[in-house]
């Protein structure tokens, strides 16, 4: 908890350093009396973040001494942390503008007038615009990389937290848009001409413009930094999530704990020396229409047969020659409920401990599934082990012949 406090406000100190430098190249360079007070109070704040960033950097030292934990980290020089760079500075420039650009033209006692706020928040808007850009291109990257399988946005602590971060960035988006294609285009006529945003433009303007038909008429700017302000909130936020995450073990090194249930190694397999109790014996079916249950569903995928007419599997799955020494209720079983007896072998459990055999049991009427296992019981006999071929030796000289009866023998001939 500590770690990801301090870890949370060294990223939003740091996003405002780089929010509040790049905000003031986008300040016009002519003079306006509430833009010059504006660039007084930007300096300060900048360098006040700038401080908090060192103290913060100091404390995160000590804590990433004290628990040594680079779980998180990539911990090298790759494409990896180049692209993480980018996704964090396009962010700082985003989010952190946002919380520079809400405390400046926020200000009651120096609000900014129409006129400063056309010239300063059109150029943010574009920034924005391009920072989004690169914010999705690196997070999509980082989160193809760090998350391991799309499964692990709901399996994993990381992956919630993602989605939570997701979200509210989402808000972020909707927000942003908002602001620009409904009322920047009131504060700069010219704007709404611009860019692919017309249509969204003129929708965003029946929701904001229109939601309060017959009210006193609020004005633009005021609207527009009430805007800003909600979204600097919102940037918050995203940094508090992000703060999670950098403390959070990613999806890819998450090891699930295997379930409680019954794993069974290939060499004490239940075989036909006796069925547990409480197995029932099934009706007896059709061996040929089992035959036809299992082609059509792809059993043969995973599962070697003694059935010439099947080709090889192509994933992993236990061989079924000599399933049929088995009890046919636990042949049953184990097509109904794969997890109630799990055979270990190489990918024949998830992560999770759990069977990979998928599940049949709405895919399955009383009389396929007796079929299918009085086809399964055919197979009473394990596939006899292919004969190793004999070693390669010098042909033995063959052995003489006794001679016949009466003949004398080889060496009597001699003379």
């Amino acid at each position: 908890m500590i770690a990801a406090l301090v870890r949370g406000i060294v990223l939003l100190s740091l996003a405002s350093t780089i929010g509040g430098l790049i905000l003031g190249l986008l300040f016009p360079t002519t003079a306006a009396p509430d833009l010059d007070v504006a660039r007084a109070r930007l300096r300060r704040w900048v360098t006040t973040c700038l401080v908090i960033l060192l103290v913060a950097t100091w404390a995160e030292l000590l804590v990433r001494i004290q628990a040594m934990s680079d779980a998180a980290d990539w911990g090298d020089v790759t494409l990896s942390v180049a692209v993480d760079w980018l996704h964090a500075v396009a962010a700082s420039a985003w989010t952190g503008g946002l919380i520079a650009l809400a405390l400046l033209a926020g200000q009651r006692e120096a609000p900014w007038s129409r006129e400063s706020l056309a010239a300063v928040i059109p150029r943010f808007s574009r920034l924005a615009g391009l920072s989004l850009l690169a914010v999705a291109i690196t997070g999509s990257y980082n989160t193809w990389t760090q998350l391991g399988g799309f499964s692990r946005l709901w399996s994993t602590t990381y992956g919630r937290v993602l989605v939570a971060k997701l979200s509210i960035v989402a808000v972020l988006v909707c927000l942003g848009a908002v602001a620009r294609y409904a009322l920047l285009p009131r504060l700069v006529p010219s704007y709404a001409a611009r860019g692919i945003g017309a249509r969204a433009f003129r929708m965003a303007r029946l929701v904001v413009l229109r939601r309060g038909h017959g009210a006193p008429s609020v004005p633009v700017e005021s609207r527009l930094v009430a805007y800003v302000k909600i979204e600097a909130l919102v940037g918050l936020a995203v940094f508090a999530c992000t703060a999670v995450l950098g403390e959070v073990t990613p999806g890819r090194h998450v090891t699930f704990e295997r379930k409680t249930t019954t794993h069974v190694p290939p060499a004490t397999r239940p075989g036909a020396g006796g069925s547990r109790a409480g197995t029932v014996t099934p009706p007896r079916g059709d061996a040929e229409r089992g035959r036809a249950v299992f082609a059509r569903l792809e059993c043969a995928t995973c599962h070697a047969v003694p059935d010439q007419s099947f080709a090889p599997p192509t994933r992993p799955g236990p061989d079924l020659a000599g399933i049929g020494a088995r009890h046919p209720g636990e042949i049953v079983e184990s097509i109904m409920n794969p997890n109630a007896q799990i055979l270990d072998g190489p990918g024949y459990t998830d992560e999770r401990g759990l069977s990979t055999m998928p599940d049949y049991r709405d895919r399955l009427t009383v009389g396929e599934l007796s079929d299918l296992v009085e086809y399964l019981r055919s197979f009473e006999r394990p596939a006899a082990p292919a004969p190793e071929p004999a070693p390669t030796k010098e042909q033995a000289p063959a052995k003489e012949q006794p001679p016949a009866s009466g003949e004398p023998s080889a060496t009597e001939r001699q003379p």
